[in-house]
């Protein structure tokens, strides 16, 4: 789809006629259609090109020039065409839309000229292989069929679903099937663990790729109700990952902004109609995966479906639901023309007309769309470069992470510093100028100076040696000893346990000890031989280490404190007659020496000293700040994270990875860091916070610098 206005037609290249010589004539087949008004409530009208298949967008001016266009002398084309376009037309209007009109081979025209024209443009418009595949891997269609036929044949069949009843009773069975899942809410989310099998993963694609079939079914559908054709469907590959896509273009045929809105927005309802039935029929299936396949469409399906085709900024479902909404064809292209004049006019003042007049509303709008467009595809283009890069093997992957990075980001930001490069003649001392220059040195020094002189590390507050209380066996609480808070040194009592169980296992021990004592005198007294009294002696031997082990284990039972301390974490409702088991916690004992831990990351390693200051403030904000000294930083990297507190996978700011032993490894290199706190004491529990520390003096230029030389020396293996 291609947008011209009244305000500015096309401009590209090709030679326009002379004064004197006839205008081209126009091709014969084609069709000139009525289109939806513009945001500004202007009328539009649509040339269709049937041969390529392509919609050309065109205001007042334009059709008015059409509508004359058989008088073929220039003068007489723009003097017949003053009326309809409401005002005067000049003579560059009608050479810009004839170099539109031929830049789009719209003309009629023969001779070694357009031939040797054709030619050109042939050529260029065939890039070299590399080129071609570098603008065409992020998004590549490939056709597989032509359903225009089968719609026209089933659509009959599929007209009632469109119908508002229809509407009315998917939205009630959504309705209903959301309140019977709130009453069994636990079992709704537990769902998703049927998927962790093979059958679960074989439903799991089941539901997904027949639910993206009904999305792009329902634009197809919709389509050929307002009377269009489907011309293919087939499948898109968004980064290598392949999606289906529906080519419903001839929805540019329709004048009504509401039909095309509705043929924009029929995927995504027909999945929420999906959704809602899905929901309703969780609630009546047995466990497994087909239910947990309902689940995948009742959730996650359309979830994502709306988070990815809502999206304004890329071309799917929302990019041309919001171009319909706001009345603009051609959005992002004149979008981004608005927002580069928008930019230029902001730094540098020039003084030039908007490319197009539009209310200050909707230009503003406008505006607004290009630079979030701009931020969010720097965003996007740095992503898709890191997934390249780990996608392939590593010297590939370096190859076309920076391939990615020159050609999407640095290419477009080079192209506009040229065009500001081209217009420095036209540049004067202005506030624009002047506010600029002021910021970019501002920019500059903040990025260059040496100013940041802390460190923000993640940390650890706690005792430097606990020990916990267990009960070594099942048993019952016969006296607690000692309450919350009490310093205890190493041996004192804590509590007294008893076990029943323990203290028959030791009298019937002891009974059998008694009783193979007494065997063995009667036989020894009796004559019996040595092999005999060597069998009692082995099993009294037996009885004898079996005592010992329970009377150890009985001592076991009075808990006492292995280590000095203050007692902590007692549960509640610890009283004499309670039974615990030996998984039970029965407190801790909190050593009176505290330890400070930072980590710190390996690109600011040179910039941390033995005496420097720091202060900890723990992420308690009801705790206060602690000062704290630095007193070792270790040579060597941390090859195990011991404190799962700061640990990625359980919410930390250090990301690690567990190995198969279940241990945590840094994904980067980090450093312990030592800190003797001011405060005396240890806290009762483990404080997590964040560490500033002083650090020798560094430019934000400076430590990315260093930040992205290391990762390259790391990843490319030098």
């Amino acid at each position: 789809m291609t947008a011209t206005t009244d305000g500015a037609i096309a401009a590209t290249a090709g030679a326009a006629p002379g004064p004197s010589e006839p205008l081209p004539p126009l091709r014969d087949d084609l069709t000139l259609l009525d289109g939806a008004p513009e945001a500004s409530g202007a009328p539009t009208w649509t040339v269709w090109d049937p041969v390529r298949n392509r919609y050309f967008r065109i205001g007042r001016v334009a059709a008015a020039l059409i509508g004359a266009w058989h008088r073929a002398d220039p003068a007489a084309v723009a003097r017949a065409a003053e009326p309809a376009a409401g005002r005067p037309i000049a003579a560059t209007e009608l050479e810009r839309f004839v170099r539109f009109l031929r830049q789009n081979d719209l003309t009629a025209e023969s001779g070694p000229a357009r031939t040797r024209d054709l030619l050109e443009r042939a050529a260029a418009a065939r890039p070299h292989w590399a080129r071609w595949l570098l603008r065409n891997y992020l998004f590549l269609r490939v056709p597989l069929v032509r359903p225009d036929a089968f719609l026209d044949a089933t659509l009959p069949l599929v007209r009632p679903l469109m119908s508002r009843t229809v509407a009315l009773l998917v939205g009630l069975a959504g309705a209903i099937g959301l309140m019977l899942v709130l009453r069994q809410w636990e079992a709704f989310t537990a769902t998703f663990l049927h998927f962790f099998s093979l059958a679960g993963v074989l439903w799991f694609g089941v539901a997904l790729v027949g639910t993206k079939i009904v999305h792009e079914l329902a634009h197809a559908y919709t389509a050929k109700r307002f009377g269009c054709r489907v011309h293919t469907m087939g499948i898109a590959f968004l980064v290598l990952w392949p999606v289906l896509y529906t080519d419903v273009s001839d929805a540019w045929r329709l004048a009504s902004r509401r039909a095309r809105l509705q043929i924009g927005a029929a995927g995504m309802m027909a999945e929420l109609a999906l959704a809602c039935l899905a929901t309703l029929a969780w609630s009546f299936m047995p466990d497994g995966p087909a239910r947990a396949a309902a689940f995948l469409i009742a959730t996650v399906t359309w979830a994502m479906t709306l988070l990815i085709n809502l999206n304004p900024f890329l071309k799917f479902d929302g990019y041309y639901l919001l171009s319909d909404l706001l009345g603009v064809s051609n959005l992002q292209g004149r979008s981004f023309a608005l927002g580069r004049w928008r930019l230029r006019e902001a730094l540098f003042g020039f003084g030039e007309p908007a490319p197009e007049p539009l209310s200050g509303r909707l230009r503003r709008g406008l505006v607004l769309y290009a630079w979030g467009t701009w931020i969010w595809r720097f965003f996007l283009f740095i992503g898709i470069a890191l997934l390249i890069y780990h996608f392939f093997i590593k010297v590939v992957g370096i190859f076309l992470m920076v391939v990615e990075l020159a050609w999407f980001i640095a290419r477009p930001v080079r192209d506009e510093l040229t065009e500001w490069s081209r217009r420095r003649q036209s540049m004067r001392f202005n506030r624009n100028l002047i506010v600029s220059l002021l910021v970019l040195a501002g920019g500059i020094a903040a990025l260059a100076v040496p100013w940041q002189d802390r460190l923000a590390l993640p940390a650890v507050w706690e005792a430097a040696r606990t020990a916990e209380l267990h009960p070594p066996v099942p048993a019952r609480i016969a006296e607690v000893a000692v309450g919350e808070g009490a310093n205890l040194a190493a041996g004192d009592p804590v509590m007294r346990l008893d076990s029943p169980d323990l203290a028959l296992q030791l009298e019937l021990t002891a009974r059998r000890v008694d009783l193979l004592q007494q065997l063995i005198a009667r036989r020894a007294a009796g004559g019996e031989t040595a092999e005999a009294a060597g069998v009692l002696e082995q099993e009294l031997a037996t009885e004898l280490a079996t005592l010992r082990g329970l009377r150890a284990e009985a001592a076991r039972l009075a808990l006492t404190a292995p280590i000095a301390g203050r007692l902590a974490d007692l549960p509640p409702g610890l009283t004499p007659g309670r039974w615990v088991r030996p998984t039970d916690r029965l407190g801790r004992i909190v050593g009176a020496e505290a330890g400070l831990v930072a980590w710190l990351p390996e690109h600011a390693l040179e910039r941390v000293t033995p005496g420097a200051a720091a202060w900890f403030y723990p992420d308690d904000p009801g705790r206060p700040p602690i000062a704290a000294t630095v007193v070792e930083v270790e040579a060597v990297g941390e090859a195990h994270l011991d404190s799962p507190y700061l640990a990625s996978v359980f919410g930390g700011p250090i990301a690690v990875r567990e190995d198969d032993r279940g241990r945590l490894v840094p994904e980067t290199a980090v450093y312990r860091v030592i800190l003797a706190p001011d405060a005396a004491g240890a806290p009762e529990r483990v404080v997590v916070g964040t560490a500033r520390v002083e650090a020798d003096p560094v430019s934000p230029i400076g430590r990315l610098w260093r930040t992205v030389a290391a990762v390259l020396i790391r990843e490319s293996g030098f």
